[in-house]
């Protein structure tokens, strides 16, 4: 792959990005009654109709219409009118209209209205009172429950506590992850998601073979150090993409963020799998083995190590990790 390729290449990656940050930046009409507060609250008046509401450290109050969702965190949210689907964590909700789907996390619960679909509740309390109506399905999971005998539950009820849910949950991935057969769904869609991923790797170390061969030698040189790194930005990338949404303004920076750690995590990837795949073909007396080559081979080999009952997932993840930091020490020392 010739230079000028490359450049057509980086030029079209360029122009999408461009055209992502423009998207963000000019706000469609629908968008623009979207209402998002960070430290404040949000009164909808009645009469009032928004699209949605974003609250995070303050309150809200519906008295009027959102049509589409209603989301609180660490906040009081209360629904007089109505709303669509209501999502409150770490505060209090009251649902004394109507609402869709209602979603309470970590906060009590209150439910004097109707909610036309699910609601759910996670870690908190749960009240309805002799007027309330649930359309759906109750599930309340590590919650404490009081219900009168005059509310209505139309669909099933289901009331776990925490170590049940996750028991449960633990019990059926230990049954259903780690022993697929050649006749079970899980193991065609690990193959052809094992084939997907080595071309993409393989693309890779043919486009940018220098970025690939410096990458590897970085994580060959240095693996606990890159390890350090790979975990460090694997903890901040979510806190971080979270503190630029609230900025608003920042979320275009949020989808580069997101796109520059998925081209170091490829990259990493690639420069991983290429490091072990050759070692595999020199230990079998392949000398200067091709790079797509190496990479193939050591993609399978993450692969089938992912494939490993019980350990294999985190092995895979472990390594990945290693390979995330490794593309980020190399850029940084390129550009250095």
């Amino acid at each position: 792959m010739n230079m000028k390729n490359k450049s057509k290449i980086l030029a079209i990656i360029l122009f999408l990005a461009v055209l992502e940050m423009t998207f963000c930046l000019v706000p469609s009409p629908a968008l623009a009654q979207d209402m998002v507060i960070t430290g404040g609250d949000i009164h909808i008046q009645e009469g009032e109709q928004v699209n949605s509401t974003i609250v995070i450290f303050g309150s809200t109050r519906v008295d009027g219409k959102v049509r589409q969702g209603v989301i609180n965190i660490l906040g009081n949210t209360e629904i007089n009118g109505n709303a669509g689907s209501v999502v409150a964590v770490g505060g209090p909700a009251e649902i004394n209209g109507t609402a869709w789907d209602v979603v309470v996390v970590g906060g009590p619960a209150v439910i004097r209205g109707q909610v036309s679909g699910d609601l759910v509740a996670v870690g908190g309390s749960v009240e309805l009172t002799s007027s309330a109506k649930i359309m759906g399905d109750l599930v309340i999971v590590g919650s404490t429950f009081e219900r009168d005998p005059g509310a209505v539950v139309t669909g099933s009820e289901v009331s776990l506590t925490l170590k049940e849910a996750l028991g449960s949950q633990i019990v059926q991935w230990f049954k259903g992850f780690p022993f697929p057969t050649p006749t079970s769904p899980v193991f065609w869609w690990r193959l052809v998601s094992l084939f997907l991923t080595a071309v993409v790797l393989v693309i890779v170390s043919i486009l940018f073979p220098k970025a690939t061969a410096k990458t590897a030698n970085q994580l060959a040189v240095s693996p606990i150090l890159s390890f350090f790194w790979g975990t460090l930005i694997t903890f901040l990338a979510l806190p971080t993409t979270i503190l630029l949404f609230i900025t608003i303004l920042g979320i275009p920076l949020a989808g580069m963020l997101w796109l520059i750690l998925a081209c170091a995590y490829y990259l990493g990837f690639a420069s991983l799998s290429s490091l072990l795949g050759e070692k595999v073909l020199t230990a079998l007396g392949r000398v200067q083995p091709e790079l797509y080559i190496s990479a193939l081979l050591g993609a399978v080999f993450i692969g089938l190590i992912t494939w490993i009952p019980y350990v294999g997932i985190l092995v895979g993840w472990l390594l990945k990790i290693t390979g995330l930091g490794a593309a980020v020490l190399s850029l940084v020392n390129r550009y250095r």
